[in-house]
């Protein structure tokens, strides 16, 4: 092995490393998301960490496995920088589309050839980061602090570099801070290469400003717009897209439509219309309209209008009468365009002193608020969206569960009314939900305090659904049925008038859960702890022909993805393949190849500890990433405070672990991470739940109060084992290394999976678990 203590350049350039890899992955999902259907991002993630995994792997198989020699590791840091940007632009010239390898033989070459563009640049960055760890081993404690440290930097920098880089810029600027990482790493083995490096990190700096016309991104075919047309023709339309703007939840383009200005978000993921008051919002305040009909019939009403996108309910709550509206919308860039951008435009909508616009997830903002209003209005608010966690979690919606539907209530004035527009395939579960809510509050009366209509037709996208504070009187549902029968609308549940199957049985029958649907629904209320509301089966009941169709849809697969289980499918197919790939080349290493780093005893326990680590860190933070999401509210500051904090203290903990466990047996160090996990996961609640009224900034700082602890004893357990590793079976460490990163891949599908099957108290506990099998695993030495 080569001199135990690394130089501080090579410490340094191991920081830079690992920020630009985070930054990267975070971009990358971003951009996919954009590119694809969110869930497609977890393409990113899992190849990102099998990438890394892989390296290790690699490096273990090598005749001298522990001697790693230092012109390897720094021509690796070399190539890394050019992947980066080779292996995007490469990906952006494949095409790539998923939904179609079912009926489009040539995505069977296409898909392996992206993923292998996209696990190419963390491939080399993890065989210069294995290789530093390797060389260096009895300093791991040290390199391990550099290397979270930095991954803790590229989650806080991907929030001020997408608004101004973009999709792309972030991309060339994560391969340039990349190549300034080479430039250090490479100090070690050759001046002549690290000067190299220096001169590509200022090459690719400069081509960040230009990067998005110089590696434009390639939008999906499956990704259509109005008539028809592919997305990717109407956003290079320049005469039609009128702004584009990143940031961390979006990107959001302007386009010029046939009636209007439209906000597209992430290329048409979803839309809103921004307001106009000469345009064709003018008519709404007409009689005939079934939206602004709650806000005519309580004159004076105060409105909470939640996703407001792009204000056309804002306008409309206004020209029906209303007193008041309060505007909430999480996405401060569509909020950015109708104040200011686009403020003429929307003839100062926001300026009005009548509307108050919050920028925050609704939730949180509710659960802070003490105003009562007459209507609270979720307009189409669906996105399929993930949260702002690397794609750590899919689909969630904290708007549709059962104990947001309480807080609704709370908030609502006694003759308020919570109105929603849904696609139809989402009203029993609406039906369930607001069930639940009112049983727990004691009232049993939804019959007479509901109302359900839809587009005439088949699979309609636009539905509505009401729910009343006290029930409805006959002579308010009889005006409403009449603006129902004059806008061309289709009733389906007016108590009293119109009973329509399954709705009347979901309104009133004795067992919810056995009415017969037309088509696939959960019957069940989503939750807090499982708030995946757009969850069309079971897991469990996920049949071989959804999994094949998942991927047979084409460019139907954003309709398909509200009436069938598509993200359900595509998740389960990406963990079988995360598990197979994991399998693959962790045990035919193991099995097979019988090299002397994998020779004699121990292999078993070796894998078991890394692994437990490696899934146990992954899946905790998820589950303390979910805990924060209603009390922080916004998913970038969600983010930024719980990755950035868990990352930046567990190097802390690593760099204090020789102190702890210098003389203590390795499990006790497992055993504190599982431990200090669930204690902070128990404690996290209540001290959440007092603390919610809060400001922001004091919000901020008792999260970090919460996540610290969790964090400090989470860093211990890798670098203790590897110190015992060193002294061992040093050969083994880089094989460690990738056993601990092809968990982490099968923990970050994995977490997704056990969320929407069993809710996000047993991720958090499956988490502790692992640390738990880790502890037994190192119950001796591991060798």
């Amino acid at each position: 092995m080569s001199d135990s203590r690394p130089p501080r350049s090579a410490l340094f350039g191991l920081l830079l490393l690992s920020a630009a890899t985070l930054l990267l992955e975070v971009a990358l999902t971003r951009v996919l998301s954009v590119a694809f259907w969110y869930h497609v991002a977890f393409m990113v993630v899992s190849t990102a960490l099998f990438g890394f995994g892989f390296a290790g792997v690699v490096l273990s198989l090598r005749k001298e496995a522990q001697q790693i020699p230092a012109r390897l590791v720094a021509l690796a840091a070399a190539a890394t920088p050019w992947a980066f940007a080779g292996g995007y632009a490469l990906f952006n010239r494949i095409p790539v589309e998923p939904f179609s390898l079912g009926t489009d033989r040539s995505q069977w070459l296409w898909l392996p050839l992206g993923y292998l563009a996209i696990a190419a640049p963390f491939f080399l960055a993890g065989i210069a980061v294995s290789g530093l760890l390797t060389r260096h081993a009895r300093q791991i404690h040290r390199l391990y602090l550099f290397d979270l440290i930095g991954a803790g930097a590229g989650s806080l920098l991907v929030l001020s570099l997408l608004p101004i880089a973009g999709g792309s810029g972030t991309v060339i600027a994560a391969a340039a801070l990349a190549a300034a990482g080479a430039a250090l790493v490479s100090l070690e083995a050759s001046n002549g290469l690290a000067v190299g490096c220096a001169a590509s990190t200022l090459a690719l700096a400069a081509l960040v400003p230009w990067a998005e016309s110089l590696i434009p991104l390639r939008i999906s075919r499956d990704k259509i717009g109005g008539g028809g047309v592919p997305m990717q023709r109407i956003l290079e339309d320049k005469r039609a897209n009128l702004f584009t703007a990143w940031n961390s939840l979006s990107r959001t383009d302007v386009i010029e439509a046939r009636g209007g200005r439209l906000v597209l978000i992430d290329a048409g993921t979803a839309v809103t219309r921004l307001a106009h008051p000469e345009g064709p919002v003018a008519s709404l305040a007409a009689t005939e309209d079934e939206e602004g009909f709650f806000v005519r019939a309580r004159p004076q009403a105060q409105v909470l209008v939640v996703g407001s996108g792009g204000g056309r309910e804002v306008l409309l709550s206004l020209r029906n009468g209303a007193r008041k509206v309060v505007a909430v919308e999480i996405n401060p860039a569509i909020n950015a365009l109708v104040k200011q951008r686009m403020a003429d435009y929307s003839g100062r909508l926001y300026d009005d002193p009548r509307v108050e616009v919050i920028t925050d997830e609704a939730r949180s903002f509710l659960r802070r608020s003490t105003e009562r209003f007459e209507l609270i209005s979720c307009p189409h608010t669906i996105s399929n969206a993930a949260m702002a966690s690397g794609s750590l979690s899919l689909a969630e919606s904290y708007l549709l569960t059962r104990e947001a539907f309480a807080d609704y209530l709370d908030h609502l004035a006694p003759d308020g009314v919570l109105f929603m527009t849904r696609p139809e395939a989402h009203l029993p579960r609406l039906f369930a939900t607001a069930r639940a809510a009112l049983e727990v509050r004691g009232e049993t009366d939804l019959a007479n305090r509901v109302i359900a209509y839809k587009q005439k037709g088949s699979s309609a996208f636009y539905a509505g659904f009401a729910l009343s504070r006290r029930p409805l009187p006959q002579a308010l549902l009889a005006d409403f049925a009449k603006n129902l029968e004059k806008a061309g609308l289709e009733p389906l549940y007016l108590p009293g008038m119109v009973a329509a199957e399954p709705y009347r049985s979901l309104a009133s029958a004795a067992r919810i859960e056995e009415v017969p649907l037309p088509f696939a629904a959960i019957l069940e209320p989503a939750t807090d702890d499982q708030p995946f509301f757009n969850q069309r089966v079971p897991l469990s009941k996920l049949s071989w022909s959804d999994l094949s169709g998942a991927f047979s849809r084409g460019n139907q697969a954003r309709m398909a993805l509200e009436d069938r289980p598509i993200a359900e499918a595509a998740l389960v197919v990406l963990l079988a393949q995360a598990a197979l790939l994991a399998l693959f080349f962790i045990v035919v290493p193991l099995l097979v190849f019988r090299r002397r780093s994998l020779a004699g005893g121990g292999q078993l326990r070796t894998l078991l500890a890394f692994a437990g680590l490696g899934f146990g860190y992954i899946v905790v933070e998820v589950g303390f990433i979910q805990r924060l999401s209603l009390y922080l509210g916004k998913p970038a500051l969600v983010f930024a405070v719980a990755l950035g904090t868990l990352l930046v203290s567990s190097g802390i903990g690593s760099a204090i672990s020789p102190r702890l466990f210098a003389s203590r047996p390795p499990w006790m160090a497992c055993a504190a991470a599982g431990l200090a996990a669930l204690a902070m996961g128990i404690v996290a609640r209540p001290i959440l739940a007092a603390t919610l009224a809060l400001p922001e900034p004091a919000r901020v700082l008792v999260a970090v109060a919460v996540l610290v602890p969790a964090g400090l004893a989470m860093g211990l357990p890798f670098p203790t084992l590897v110190r015992q590793l060193e002294a061992t079976r040093p050969e083994r460490i880089p094989w460690a290394w990738g056993v601990n990163g092809f968990a982490s891949v099968v923990g970050s599908v994995g977490a997704v999976v056990l969320g929407m099957a069993f809710g996000y108290t047993a991720v958090f506990a499956a988490g502790v678990l692992a640390y738990a099998a880790a502890a037994m695993a190192t119950w001796g030495r591991i060798s």
